[in-house]
Order: C-alpha cells, then sequence, then structure tokens
C-alpha cells in the first residue's frame, strides 16, 4: 500500500500530463480540427480521473479522513494526529 504522499505525488503527475494535453488541444495550429478536440476531451477525462484518484487514495491510514490535496506537509494527520506513514 502507498503512503498518502506517493498517492498525492502520482495525482500530481496525472493532472499536469492532463493539462499540458489540454494546452496542447487548445493550439489551433498543433494538429487539425477534430484532432485537437479529442485532446481536449481526453484530457479533461485525464484531469477529472486524477482529482477522482487523489480523494479516492489521499487519506489517512488510520481514521481515513481525506488529507490536503494541496502541496502541503501531510507527515500527520490534521484530524487524528497520527502518523500518516504505513509503518
Amino acid at each position: 500500500m502507498n503512503t498518502p504522499r506517493k498517492c498525492r505525488r502520482t495525482g500530481y503527475v496525472i493532472l499536469f500530463t492532463g493539462v499540458v494535453l489540454f494546452a496542447l488541444g487548445l493550439y489551433p495550429r498543433n494538429f487539425g480540427g477534430r484532432a485537437n478536440v479529442f485532446l481536449v476531451i481526453v484530457s479533461l477525462i485525464i484531469i477529472a480521473a486524477s482529482v477522482m484518484w487523489m480523494v479516492k487514495k489521499v487519506r489517512c491510514p488510520h481514521c481515513g479522513a481525506l488529507l490536503h490535496l494541496k502541496l502541503y506537509n501531510i507527515d500527520v494527520c490534521p484530524y487524528c494526529g497520527k502518523n500518516t506513514d504505513n509503518s
């Protein structure tokens, strides 16, 4: 089982990949009309999947509370006060 920190990092990598694809899809001279629409749709799906991943996986292993998805330090759960490492 991964730590919440690793799951959040994975979610951000997926999120930024979606944002890059979205930017490529909005730039009109990259590919063509249908390819740009396809890139925008795929990027929105990737962005939604990354948010759902982080909401599902970035939780305290002790109390199950959702930890901050922002770039805060999540070594200690703000709800139960326990260490978020799985050891």
